[in-house]
């Protein structure tokens, strides 16, 4: 293949991710076009791989879609792929099942009965006990109640480990990192500060008696 022809593909593939990630986003070639300053015929160009996007115009494509410009880069596609297909009659149960069996231990934990819990929650004992089994769904009032009397949070509930768990865990660690100043995001996106990142992981991992032992022993050998 020659160099031409590498170019006029990857130009192709380029303008095959844009015209997905439009569409997926739901936005016409107008109003895209308008955000980055070219004209419908240039996006439209562009999104069939007859005239390449030039980088200020990627960046503002992805800018205003909100996406990882770095995404267009690496050629990989991955703009608009559904997420995992869920069973989701199988999901609600054994959800149900493991948030009543969490809400049992939490009770136990308590050292109250069902008795007692269902009083504090103004339900009944019979009530509590499905919900403890994982029969019924718990509707979020109740185990807001529920969750309140046990002296926890709902948050304490919702799911850890499954797809849609790993799902929120990502958006809250995206949200979190965007929280942080401008200039550490930068550093932490540095890979060649990836090791002072390990190191200050490992260091979180050891007691505080140990990290003070550490300090005094750098400080005998410097003075």
């Amino acid at each position: 293949m020659s160099d031409q022809q590498i170019l006029s593909l990857r130009g192709k593939i380029l303008g095959a991710m844009m015209r997905k990630a439009r569409l997926a986003s739901g936005k016409s070639l107008s109003e895209m076009s308008e955000l980055i300053g070219a004209t419908g015929g240039s996006l439209s160009s562009m999104e069939r791989g007859s005239r390449a996007a030039s980088l200020p115009e990627l960046e503002l494509f992805a800018y205003y879609l909100d996406l990882p410009l770095r995404q267009f880069l690496s050629g990989e596609d991955s703009f608009g792929r559904s997420k995992e297909d869920l069973n989701p009659k199988l999901v609600v149960a054994l959800r149900q099942r493991m948030i009543g069996a969490m809400l049992r231990t939490h009770r136990t934990e308590a050292g109250l009965s069902m008795r007692e819990l269902a009083e504090m929650a103004g339900l009944s004992s019979r009530r509590v006990s499905t919900y403890e089994q994982g029969e019924k769904p718990i509707p979020l009032p109740e185990l807001e109640v529920l969750a309140n009397a046990l002296g926890r949070q709902v948050d304490d509930y919702l799911d850890a480990e499954g797809t849609v768990g790993e799902w929120d865990a990502a958006q809250q660690a995206f949200a979190a990192f965007l929280d942080l100043p401008a200039e550490l995001r930068q550093f932490l996106s540095e890979p060649m500060n990836r090791p002072y990142l390990d190191l200050a992981r490992n260091l979180s991992d050891v007691s505080v008696d140990k990290l003070r032992t550490l300090g005094q022993g750098l400080l005998d050998i410097t003075l």
